[in-house]
């Protein structure tokens, strides 16, 4: 069991190794801070608004479903105020959550496919959060930003 064990850590090393040796004959490495670029993204910004309007939505419809609730006048009345109003809460989050994930994918899918442009423009062979690199790599952030938010201003007057 010893030498399973030696064995699998001895492969995990060579492993780690020999990937680290190869990318460093790599042209070069970039990194991306990918909390700016959700802060700078004019569309990201957008849907970002547009969250807390729809959060302030539910707040205020749960709000008024408590009122609603306080004012029934009998436990059977709150009973059946209680499941119809639950279950519409219910349809408007469910619709609100995949409106958003359906959203955040295409700005995400958007979002790489410009990281990709961009460093194969500057022939970088490997792009990194900018969370997880200590020190190196050319940050490349700024430029994914201004090429995301003019394509943004160019497909919206379209």
């Amino acid at each position: 069991m010893k030498i399973f064990k030696r064995t699998v850590v001895l492969l995990a090393v060579m492993f780690v190794m020999f990937g680290y040796s190869a990318k460093s004959y790599a042209e070069g490495t970039a990194v991306i801070d990918l909390d700016k670029i959700r802060e700078n993204y004019t569309v990201a910004q957008e849907l970002s608004a547009d969250l807390k309007i729809k959060e302030a939505e539910l707040q205020k419809f749960v709000i008024d479903a408590q009122k609603q609730m306080q004012e029934a006048k009998s436990p059977l009345e709150k009973n059946n105020l209680e499941a119809k109003l639950g279950e519409q809460f219910n349809i408007k989050r469910n619709a609100y959550a995949k409106d958003q994930t359906q959203k955040w994918g295409v700005i995400e899918d958007t979002v790489i496919k410009i990281i990709k442009e961009v460093s194969s423009s500057k022939k970088f062979d490997l792009v990194l959060n900018k969370q997880v690199v200590i020190d190196g790599g050319s940050d490349i952030t700024d430029e994914v930003i201004k090429k995301l938010n003019t394509q943004s201003k160019s497909s919206s007057k379209k």
